[in-house]
């Protein structure tokens, strides 16, 4: 197991497309604090506004989010303000894309089926993958907010914070880095069961943009059915990681602690049964 997971990480390493994605997360993370610094000069004093109308927008699909602490005017923006938002930032995306074209090239190239044939479980071979997906998605997640915390400082400060504030901030963080691995999870186990790049690229991308669309429009049937709203966004990784970005409250916390373990683990149980009942071409 830990030789496949070091030949994963080496194989990895190798990649052109590992490097083009790194590169492509810093320039993300810079573009993020130089939009949001562009937004709140643009915006000027009817940010509050725009920020009361988001906070009534998710409280309209059953999600109780305080806007307390969100810097409503340029002046108050400040690198320790806005240091959870760069944790729920586009990694995910990238992600996607990096776990898609990893998985799906050892398919490709046949790689995975000379693994196979060393003796090696397929159990070991899914879960190397699992786990090197998981250190990347750690790695440019780590990655993105430190450049973003970067540049902020640079630009606005890092600001006063409270006694409390780094043990909020790291449990938090712990969270989103948690529900980045459950997408992680998510990656692996539709690559591993189309098992072609492009299939799987566009299976990944498009779960993570569309899932919450369909949903919000089952939560609009459910709610004419039954005659009263019902709530199934808030059960996504993608959703979660916004509130946690926001100001959650314990019971935010503990809903993000469940979502983030269930995607993590029941994907790979499924990749993993899939993986050792199919044959491998």
């Amino acid at each position: 197991m830990k030789s496949l997971v070091k030949c994963d990480i080496y194989k990895l390493k190798k990649s052109r497309y590992f490097w083009i994605c790194l590169i492509i997360s810093v320039l993300l993370a810079a573009a993020t604090v130089f939009l949001l610094d562009f937004t709140y000069k643009l915006a000027g004093e009817n940010m509050e506004a725009q920020i009361e109308q988001q906070q009534a927008a998710m409280e309209e699909s059953g999600l109780s989010v305080s806007a307390e602490g969100i810097p409503t005017n340029y002046d108050n923006l400040s690198t320790s303000a806005q240091l959870m938002t760069f944790f729920a930032g586009n990694t995910t995306l990238i992600m996607a894309v990096l776990i898609s074209l990893f998985v799906g090239s050892e398919f490709n190239q046949g790689t995975i089926k000379n693994i196979a044939s060393r003796n090696y479980s397929r159990s070991a071979i899914y879960l190397s993958k699992l786990i090197v997906g998981i250190l990347v998605s750690i790695l440019y997640t780590l990655l993105f907010v430190l450049t973003a915390a970067l540049i902020a400082s640079v630009l606005w400060g890092f600001g006063d914070v409270s006694s409390d504030f780094w043990i909020h901030t790291l449990q938090r963080g712990a969270l989103e880095l948690l529900l980045g691995a459950a997408y992680a999870s998510l990656f692996v186990m539709f690559s591993i069961l189309i098992r072609q790049n492009g299939g799987s690229l566009a299976v990944n991308i498009c779960f993570l943009e569309f899932t919450s669309l369909i949903l919000s429009l089952a939560e609009m049937a459910a709610g004419k059915l039954l005659g009263h709203s019902v709530s199934l966004a808030q059960y996504l990784p993608d959703m979660n990681m916004s509130i946690l970005a926001q100001n959650p409250d314990q019971g935010d916390l503990l809903r993000a602690l469940a979502v983030g373990i269930c995607f993590l683990v029941l994907p790979a149980f499924i990749g993993i049964w899939s993986f050792n009942k199919r044959d491998i071409k």
